[in-house]
C-alpha cells in the first residue's frame, strides 16, 4: 500500500506549525526560567520629576527687607545668592527612583571600604523595601549623583546627613550601616522597628560630597573631569587632608546664613578662611558667592523640604570625638535646647561638648550646613536684599524659636581614616548605635 503523498503546500504549512509550537514551547521554558531565577522581575526605573518653575512644593517666606543694624560689618567677601536661583531650589523636583523588585537583604558591616557607585548600588537595593524612598536631590560638580534617603512613614523627622568634608569618610560609611541595619530590621518583622518606622521618618544625605568621597578613598585620577581646580592643582594639595569638594570650595561655609562671608567690626578675618582659593592645609575657601555649588544647593533641598517637621538634627564629621551646640546669635531656647540635646547624646557615646563659647560668629567662619537648619529653626526668612537668610538684627537680634529641634555637630572618629575596621569600633563600641537607635524611638 503506497504512503500518502501530500502537497509541497501542505508540508510547508505543515512545517510552519510545528516551528510555531516550538517557539511556544521554548518560550513557556524561558518564561518558567525566568520566574524561578528572578530575570524577569522589573529593575528600578528612574522616574523624572519635570521641573514646574510655577509650582512651590516646598513654602518659605522671601522678603525684601534686611538687618536694621548694617552698619555693625567690616566688610562682605562673598555675593549673596539670587532671589531667582533660591526659588529655583524651592521650586526643584528631585528624582525619584522607583523599584518593583522584592526586597534582599542588604549585607554591610565595614567590611571593606566601597566606591561612591558601589554605594549608588546599595541605596538602590535599601530602595526595593517599601519603607524607603530614594531621591537623586542634585548632582556633584564632576556629575555623581547625590541621594536624599527618607526612610520611614511618620511626619516627625530625624534628619542625619554626612561627608560634607571630603576626608571625613567615616561618616558616610557608618551612616549606611546604620540605615541599612533599620531596613533589614524592618523587613525582617523586627515589631519595635515596624512600630518606629510608622510613626517617624529619617530624611538622610549620607553622601553630602561624593566628588571628596572619591577623592580622598582612591585619589586624583576618580575624578572624571580633569579641567577642575581640585584636579588641576592636586600635586600643590594634601590631598590625605582634603575638606572641599572638586571646585576646592568647602561646602561648609557655602550655604547662604545670616553671617556667611562676612565679618564685623573689630573683628579681624579669623585664620582659617581664605577669601580666594587656596592648596594651603588649614586654609577654607567659603566660594564666590552664597550656595555657588551644586551639592549645597541640593543639601538645601533637602533641608528645606523637612525642616518644618524634624524633630532633631546631626551633621556627622569625623574628628575629634566632640559635638558643638548652641550658636551665639540665635535664641536661648534653641540654644536651651540644643545643648540640653548634646549633653544627652554625650552621656551615650561619651563625646566632650563645646557649648557657645565654642562657636564664632561674624568672623567670615559662617555658613555651615548646622547654621543653616538653626536659622531655620529660629524662624530666619531670605533676604532678596542680602542674598542670605536674615532677621531683624545682626546682633541681639532675639529670634522666635519657631520649629522646635535641637541642631549640633557631631564629629566621631579620633581622626579621619580610610581603614574601615575603626569606623566599626566607633559604630558599636562608642554608641553610635545605641545612640541612632535611641534618636529613632525620640528616647530622650
Amino acid at each position: 500500500m503506497s504512503k500518502k503523498r501530500y502537497s509541497r503546500k501542505t508540508r510547508i504549512k505543515y512545517t510552519i506549525r510545528r516551528i510555531i509550537f516550538l517557539l511556544i514551547i521554548c518560550l513557556i521554558i524561558y518564561l518558567i526560567y525566568s520566574i524561578i531565577n528572578g530575570l524577569f522581575k522589573p529593575k528600578n526605573v528612574i522616574i523624572e520629576t519635570p521641573q514646574n518653575n510655577n509650582s512651590n512644593d516646598l513654602s518659605y517666606d522671601i522678603v525684601s527687607t534686611s538687618e536694621s543694624d548694617s552698619d555693625v560689618i567690616d566688610t562682605i567677601f562673598m555675593e549673596g545668592l539670587s532671589e531667582k536661583e533660591y526659588k529655583s531650589i524651592l521650586d526643584y523636583k528631585p528624582t525619584l527612583i522607583e523599584s518593583n523588585n522584592k526586597y534582599s537583604f542588604v549585607n554591610y558591616d565595614f567590611e571593606r571600604m566601597m566606591h561612591y557607585s558601589e554605594l549608588s548600588d546599595l541605596y538602590k537595593s535599601l530602595n526595593n523595601s517599601d519603607i524607603v524612598n530614594l531621591y537623586v536631590i542634585g548632582k556633584s560638580v564632576d556629575g555623581r549623583d547625590i541621594y536624599g534617603i527618607e526612610i520611614g512613614k511618620g511626619k516627625d523627622v530625624l534628619f542625619i546627613d554626612a561627608n560634607i568634608h571630603a576626608a571625613e569618610v567615616a561618616t558616610t560609611l557608618i551612616l549606611t550601616r546604620f540605615l541599612t541595619e533599620i531596613v533589614n530590621d524592618y523587613e525582617n518583622d523586627t515589631s519595635n522597628i515596624k512600630s518606629l518606622l510608622n510613626g517617624v521618618k529619617i530624611a538622610s544625605i549620607p553622601c553630602i560630597n561624593p566628588d571628596g568621597y572619591e577623592i580622598y578613598n582612591y585619589g586624583i585620577e576618580s575624578l572624571n573631569n580633569k579641567n577642575l581646580w581640585v584636579y588641576q592643582n592636586s600635586s600643590l594639595l594634601n590631598l590625605d587632608n582634603i575638606k572641599s569638594n572638586a571646585n576646592g570650595v568647602d561646602l561648609n561655609r557655602n550655604f547662604p546664613t545670616q553671617n556667611e562671608g562676612l565679618y564685623y567690626k573689630g573683628y579681624n578675618l579669623i585664620s582659617n578662611t581664605s577669601i580666594e582659593k587656596t592648596t594651603k592645609s588649614g586654609k577654607y575657601f567659603n566660594g564666590y558667592s552664597s550656595a555657588s555649588e551644586p551639592e549645597t544647593k541640593a543639601s538645601m533641598y533637602f533641608m528645606l523640604k523637612h525642616y518644618k517637621n524634624t524633630y532633631a538634627y546631626i551633621n556627622l564629621h569625623s574628628q575629634g570625638r566632640v559635638i558643638y551646640a548652641g550658636k551665639p546669635n540665635l535664641s536661648s531656647s534653641f540654644n536651651d535646647l540644643t545643648v540640653s540635646f548634646a549633653n544627652k547624646v554625650s552621656k551615650i557615646n561619651g563625646y566632650k561638648v563645646h557649648g557657645l563659647s565654642s562657636e564664632e560668629v561674624g568672623e567670615g567662619n559662617d555658613g555651615s550646613a548646622t547654621d543653616f537648619m538653626a536659622e531655620l529653626a529660629n524662624g530666619f526668612k531670605f533676604s532678596t536684599k542680602t542674598g542670605r537668610l536674615s532677621s531683624s538684627k545682626y546682633k541681639d537680634n532675639n529670634p522666635s524659636f519657631v520649629y522646635k529641634y535641637p541642631v549640633i555637630t557631631m564629629e566621631t572618629m579620633k581622626t579621619w581614616t580610610k581603614d574601615p575596621s575603626y569606623f566599626k569600633t566607633e559604630y558599636y563600641d562608642f554608641g553610635l548605635r545605641t545612640l541612632f537607635y535611641k534618636l529613632l524611638s525620640k528616647d530622650f
